[in-house]
């Protein structure tokens, strides 16, 4: 998760903890969301990242 966090934030030039804070990072791995909707349930996902970032948090997941 953090990799795929550094490349996002230099794709668009801002800080890693702009993408998601590391605490998010770890509720996603604890959680594991299916879903989009799951997406939602994790704290520091809120609408605005769930459109930005979703389906790719969704096929790492899923992968994982």
């Amino acid at each position: 998760m953090r990799d795929w966090r550094a490349k996002t934030a230099r794709e668009h030039g801002v800080p890693a903890y702009v993408i998601f804070h590391d605490t998010t990072l770890k509720e996603l791995v604890r959680l594991n969301p299916q879903s989009r909707d799951e997406l939602l349930r994790v704290a520091g996902v809120g609408a605005h990242k769930l459109d930005k970032y979703g389906d790719q948090l969704i096929e790492i997941l899923c992968n994982t």
